[in-house]
């Protein structure tokens, strides 16, 4: 499995001195090498200019190609596709093998604080790893300062995001009353089929509902439905395939001596439909356990324009949860999120759960609004450590 560690640039006496975070990439089958490091909070962009808003201004970073055979992970046998992650389960087991070997050769990050932080089915990921390895830490099999995990924009429990997707459009004036009507009756038929746990067709019905809507819309970005765009184009996620291809698979396969042999895909189909049963699959309990069982913190956030993704479902599944704060949650009241004198967001927290709904910003909150990121993270990772 392929990882890239990348030691913090505070102003600090040594990069122990601050938390180390482990970035995993959605999709499934999108490597966090590439996206998450050029397109999102890496030292660097596509150009190989300086990101300001890098997240190693204040943390060290840990970028992996996660499940295997995605980006530069590989595996060894001619049979691999027989091997590729069907499930959150298998790749959690996967994560956590990884970390031990990661632990045993970097023992000095074994009591630096460690967050997990997937984002879209990444999030997914971050949740069964979390869950895992708190487990192993706690009977003693792996010693690691594990202190929480943040579920950026995370398809956490997909019942409740296409369930708001008609209503958001109506909402916002884009469909009309015949048109919500349509959509209402395929969300209904994904709601149906999730609670049998019919997964497979879950993910057939939601692709309809998707097309349905592009036909309807005549386009919008369904991970900023804010921005620019029309029948002919592509998310914004998507524009940087080409470009992004070329660069990990010329610039930086050389710059790392990396195989000929190996090919960096933007997305790996394999993986996906290895994974595609999986897709639809709430995590919901394991965040209940985590809840529950342990002092994990979890960080939730979510970007305001994010339609697949969307924040009215995100408050849908943290209201259901089963947990000893559920009621304490359900009464509690948002509070402002500001950054020099301007409102960046609201948020919720009870006991070591926080929810950030952020404005001006949608799938990739790190993206669209990197002081928001940036306030979310002092004030979640950097408490009980002296910042400068």
């Amino acid at each position: 499995m392929f990882w890239w560690l990348f030691f913090t640039t505070a102003n600090v006496t040594n990069y122990t001195e601050r938390p180390l975070i482990i970035w995993l990439q959605g999709g499934p089958g999108m490597p966090s090498s590439g996206y998450g490091n050029f397109l999102e909070i890496g030292p660097l962009d596509l150009n190989l200019k300086i990101r300001e808003h890098t997240w190693l201004n204040n943390f060290n970073l840990l970028f992996i190609d996660n499940p295997a055979d995605v980006g530069f992970s590989y595996f060894t046998s001619p049979e691999s596709n027989k091997r590729l992650a069907k499930s959150v389960d298998d790749i959690g087991r996967d994560l956590v093998s990884f970390i031990r070997k990661f632990l045993n050769l970097f023992e000095q990050f074994r009591t630096v604080p460690l967050y997990i932080f997937g984002e879209s089915y990444g999030g997914k990921m971050a949740v069964e790893f979390a869950y895992q390895l708190y487990k192993k830490i706690e009977n003693g099999t792996i010693t690691a300062n594990f202190r929480g995990i943040g579920l950026g924009g995370a398809y956490i429990s997909p019942i409740d995001y296409t369930k708001q997707y008609a209503q958001i459009l109506y909402n916002f004036g884009i469909v009309d009353r015949k048109s919500f009507d349509k959509l209402v009756k395929i969300q209904r038929k994904i709601e149906n089929s999730i609670i049998k746990k019919n997964y497979h067709y879950a993910i057939k019905l939601e692709a309809n509902l998707v097309s349905a809507i592009d036909e309807i819309t005549r386009g919008i970005d369904y991970y900023n439905f804010d921005r620019e765009c029309n029948a002919t184009s592509l998310p914004n996620v998507l524009r940087f395939e080409n470009v992004t291809n070329s660069f990990m698979n010329n610039v930086i396969k050389e710059s790392l001596n990396i195989s000929e042999n190996i090919t960096w895909k933007y997305i790996n189909a394999d993986v996906y439909e290895a994974l595609y049963n999986d897709i639809m699959k709430p995590v919901t309990t394991r965040v209940e356990e985590l809840l529950n069982q342990s002092d994990v913190k979890i960080i939730v956030y979510n970007g305001v324009f994010d339609f697949i993704v969307n924040v009215a479902g995100t408050a849908e599944w943290l209201k259901n949860l089963s947990w000893i704060g559920r009621e304490e949650w359900n009464n509690a009241t948002n509070q402002l999120l500001q950054v020099n004198f301007t409102n960046e967001g609201y948020f919720k927290r009870v006991r070591n759960l926080v929810f950030y709904s952020v404005l001006r910003a949608g799938h990739s909150v790190p993206i669209d609004n990197p002081a928001a990121m940036e306030e979310i993270l002092k004030n979640e990772l950097l408490k009980d450590v002296e910042f400068t």
